[in-house]
C-alpha cells in the first residue's frame, strides 16, 4: 500500500477552514448587509429541499461547502506531492479554529462592529 503524502492533510486543514471562515464571513455580512446578503443567500441556498425553513442559513450553508469543496480539490492538487511536518500546521490549524469560534462569539463581533449595548 502506497504511504499517502501529507501535503494531502495539509490541503484538507486548509480547506475546512476557508469553508467555516466563509461561513462565518456570510453570516457577519447577513447581519451588517441584511438586505443585499439575505436576498443573496436566498437564491444561493433555495434549491436545497427544505430551505424555507431554514431560510438565509441554507445560502450560508452553501457558500461554506462550495469553499471548501473547491479548496480541497484545488489544494489537494498543489500539495499533493509535498512531504511537510504536520507538527506546525496542526498546531496553526487548531488555533485558526480557535480564532474563528471566538469571532463568531456574539460578544466579540458585536465589539468588532461597535454595537455595544447602551444604558438606559
Amino acid at each position: 500500500m502506497k504511504q499517502r503524502k501529507t501535503g494531502e492533510i495539509l490541503a484538507v486543514f486548509i480547506s475546512i477552514f476557508l469553508g467555516l471562515s466563509t461561513l462565518i464571513t456570510s453570516h457577519i455580512w447577513s447581519i451588517t448587509n441584511p438586505t443585499t446578503a439575505n436576498y443573496f443567500l436566498l437564491k444561493v441556498g433555495s434549491w436545497l429541499p427544505g430551505w424555507w425553513g431554514i431560510g438565509t442559513y441554507a445560502g450560508k450553508e452553501m457558500v461554506g461547502f462550495i469553499v471548501w469543496i473547491v479548496s480541497w480539490i484545488i489544494f489537494h492538487f498543489i500539495f499533493k506531492n509535498i512531504q511537510i511536518s504536520l507538527v506546525k500546521w496542526i498546531s496553526i490549524f487548531v488555533f485558526s479554529m480557535f480564532a474563528l469560534m471566538i469571532l463568531i462569539w456574539p460578544p466579540i463581533y458585536h465589539a468588532i462592529w461597535g454595537w455595544l449595548p447602551t444604558k438606559p
